[in-house]
């Protein structure tokens, strides 16, 4: 299984080019972005192409897209995860579609992989939705991706086509020179690394990286242009047997 996702329903305005060649989306819920209409608006589109959707969530932040951490205390943060996922599942069931999986937005999401009390925090909100068993997690998380096992959900490994990771697992700070790529090239090459099982970093070193599910961000640019390109190459490798 080699899965292609992307963040969508945040109003950037390229979901429809985008849609028809992924397999998988992850839709804001009102964290980061988005509201009921929104999310009724991509959970239709995702329907059109048989698309399996999940939820969004993220730290309560529209001024920063949820990209800076936010958290003040596990009441308000849980109040918050609790208050976007009840509004996704009541437009899944408003619009009968199976609600796929659960994958955190931005700072929530990096900080989660690297902050186990953070983890268990969300992980406690995220089993009152029991109809729900996927997470996707940040590859190489094996603290996290252990916690979320052992409650039995089942985790896919993500790994990121547009972004330059660490070392350590974790991406390159969004604020730094390079940490996005911005050409089809440096994406492509970076996904043909995970049908190999690794990545290079920032650093210039190769380390091991098991993938299960691809993220391209709908905000890269020229998004729009390359998930094409992109979708034909997986499909290509999964034909040829990687």
């Amino acid at each position: 299984m080699f899965d292609l996702n992307c963040d969508l329903g945040e109003g950037v305005g390229n979901d429809f080019k985008i849609m028809p060649w992924i397999t998988s989306c992850n839709i804001a819920c009102g964290g980061h972005f988005g509201d009921r209409n929104t999310i009724s608006e991509t959970i239709s589109l995702a329907k059109k192409h048989n698309v399996r959707v999940g939820a969004h969530p993220s730290y309560y932040d529209h001024q920063n897209f949820g990209r800076i951490s936010a958290y003040k205390n596990k009441k308000e943060f849980q109040s918050s995860i609790r208050n976007q996922l009840d509004l996704f599942q009541e437009v899944v069931d408003e619009l009968n579609v199976s609600w796929n999986h659960i994958k955190a937005h931005g700072a929530l999401y990096n900080e989660m992989g690297k902050d186990l009390n953070l983890a268990m925090e969300y992980l406690e909100v995220i089993k009152e939705y029991q109809n729900v068993s996927i997470v996707y997690l940040p590859s190489g998380s094996t603290k996290i991706i252990d916690l979320f096992k052992s409650n039995n959900y089942k985790v896919w490994k993500e790994g990121f086509a547009d972004r330059r990771y660490e070392n350590d697992y974790s991406l390159l700070d969004r604020s730094l020179k390079g940490s996005v790529f911005s050409n089809i090239s440096e994406i492509r090459n970076q996904i043909l690394e995970f049908f190999k099982g690794e990545v290079t970093t920032i650093n210039g070193d190769k380390i091991s990286l098991e993938i299960d599910t691809v993220c391209l961000h709908s905000d890269t640019s020229n998004a729009s242009l390359y998930v094409k390109e992109l979708h034909t190459m997986i499909i290509k490798k999964i034909s040829n047997g990687k």
